[in-house]
């Protein structure tokens, strides 16, 4: 009796915690010390989306909850205008348990969403039976896993989940590939089967109508919207700059490079002609040095200056630069690869480099991730025929010294390269440049391997209109513009790329705002919805601006 008792006075002691700290709070909201901007935002909110509001008929459109402050403004106009349509109350789900942690950590995030109409949250939190079906589950799934192939194809009720499985492992813990035997592993099969287990049964309960997530990958975002494309609940990734509605033909967003050259043809014949002249202009910009054209997120360019120390070998031997990946930055964006991961490509190039009498060499990107340089370096141990080149040397002074080819998965060398006249061999066929013909495109690893093995014998005709085509419609006619004015100065007027996640982007996005802007957006997603389309094209705003 005297344990149940403590037991009660600690649960009701940590009650009271919970509640002093949500009132702190609310009290920090009312005094000021929050951000202001983030005040703002609330207040505009409650202004603005106060008409919006609908009456609970049982059905729901769930949103993704985030902390990144643009996508949150995204987020904003996306769920109203689903909530409009289809008559549902918006609710935002948090992929965590509901702990005093995370009731803490979400109370801001939580004011800043119920200010836009959210009713309600929901934390990942299963049952006891639900616990148990997951361990029944692991029981069943882990001694069928032998390869990393069962990872990445694994399947449940033809729901796939293995390669949101697979990215999620390598990137929580920082590897660069999967190995079976690592204990880590079981954990993150069980945490995929908790979210599997929990988002099947939530969309079997409730009328979901809408899932809005920030993108496609990963175990958080991506178990809810393969079960709901599979139950053909519409689902929408959002963010500042992109919108897509994922189906089962296109499960993945940021694939509209497979529609390009279709897309292209649509075109009037002047703007065709403009498009491409824009496009050689600015990859002259991207050659010049010149750093973040088309490409915010960089900080360095790949294309500097050319110093004066050579880096090549003087030789006649087919000189091949093998530009890497962040190894545990999602392998499948797009889809599957003909390898895995990352590091099972590099280590089968490695192998090739043993069989064959070529220089080859290896180069990060300018902007590689803490952990990358580590595994490159033992890898070049493994296999010595391998040089390291400087992360900061100039691809203008690889052509100039004579690199002959580049290997890629899917990475820009793709296009950089064949601007320069450079044949690129990828390893995917899920790459951005699939559609066009001035990369090579194996389709299996054995194909990949004779190419490889036969560079000399390999003849690539690059058609440069084709490549400034396929930069045209990547990088120019491609809509970014839709939230913000003009989403460029947006970038600039923030202090780069990766502020845009912090409150000052409420800043800017107010500073802009009018009725008119306002309601030009909510036509344009509205319209954009009910086309059914994959992803939102320049016609949507045309149309309603």
């Amino acid at each position: 009796m005297n344990h149940r008792n403590k037991f009660i006075r600690m649960f009701e002691r940590v009650q009271l915690d919970i509640k002093k700290a949500i009132r702190f709070t609310d009290r920090a909201i009312v005094n000021g010390r929050w951000d202001v901007n983030e005040k703002a935002f609330i207040e505009h909110n409650k202004k603005v989306w106060k008409n919006f509001q609908t009456q609970d008929q049982g059905r729901e459109i769930l949103l993704e909850s985030s902390a990144m402050a643009s996508s949150v403004i995204a987020f904003s106009y996306l769920a109203n205008v689903l909530a409009m349509m289809h008559g549902a109350q918006i609710i935002a789900y948090i992929a965590r348990s509901k702990t005093i942690k995370t009731r803490i950590e979400n109370r801001k995030i939580n004011k800043i969403y119920r200010s836009f109409n959210i009713s309600d949250f929901i934390y990942h939190d299963l049952s006891m039976s639900q616990l148990e079906n997951v361990e029944k589950l692991i029981e069943t799934i882990f001694p069928r896993i032998k390869t990393k192939r069962d990872v990445e194809n694994l399947r449940l009720q033809d729901v796939w989940i293995g390669d949101l499985l697979y990215d999620s492992h390598c990137m929580n813990y920082k590897l660069p590939t999967i190995d079976l035997e690592d204990s880590r592993f079981r954990v993150s099969l069980k945490n995929a089967l908790c979210s599997y287990v929990f988002w099947r049964d939530y969309l079997d309960a409730h009328q979901v109508r809408a899932v809005v997530v920030s993108h496609t990958v990963y175990v958080q975002s991506g178990v809810i919207t393969r079960l709901a494309i599979h139950k053909d609940i519409p689902v929408y990734q959002i963010n500042a700059t992109h919108l897509h509605h994922l189906t089962k033909k296109n499960l993945w967003a940021y694939d509209e490079f497979l529609y390009y050259p279709e897309l292209f043809r649509e075109l009037p014949e002047e703007e065709r002609a403009r498009g491409l002249s824009e496009a050689k202009a600015r990859l002259r910009k991207r050659f010049s040095g010149k750093v973040g054209v088309d490409m915010h997120y960089s900080k360095k360019s790949a294309y500097g200056p050319i110093k004066k120390d050579r880096v090549l070998k003087k030789s006649t031997r087919i000189k091949i630069l093998v530009a890497t990946h962040c190894f545990f930055d999602s392998p499948h964006p797009y889809g599957l690869n003909l390898f895995p991961d990352f590091y099972e490509w590099l280590y089968f190039l490695g192998e090739i480099s043993e069989q064959t009498d070529y220089d080859w060499y290896i180069k990060t990107h300018p902007d590689f991730l803490p952990g990358n340089i580590p595994i490159i370096e033992e890898f070049i141990r493994n296999y010595p025929k391998f040089t390291m080149i400087p992360f900061e040397t100039s691809h203008l002074q690889l052509k100039e010294e004579g690199i002959d080819f580049g290997l890629s998965v899917y990475g820009t060398i793709g296009l950089e390269y064949a601007a320069l006249g450079i044949p690129v061999v990828n390893a995917s066929q899920c790459n951005p440049r699939i559609r066009y013909n001035f990369n090579i495109h194996p389709r299996t690893i054995e194909e990949y391997r004779q190419i490889l093995m036969t560079l000399s014998e390999q003849k690539l005709e690059i058609d440069l209109n084709e490549v400034y085509e396929y930069y045209f419609m990547a990088f120019i006619h491609k809509v970014k513009d839709w939230l913000f004015e003009d989403y460029d100065d947006f970038i600039r007027e923030i202090g780069g790329y990766y502020r845009q996640f912090d409150p000052v982007s409420y800043a800017k996005f107010l500073d802009r705002f009018s009725d008119l802007r306002h309601n030009q957006i909510l036509a344009s997603l509205r319209s954009f919805v009910e086309s059914g389309e994959y992803h939102l094209r320049r016609k949507f705003l045309e149309t309603n601006w």
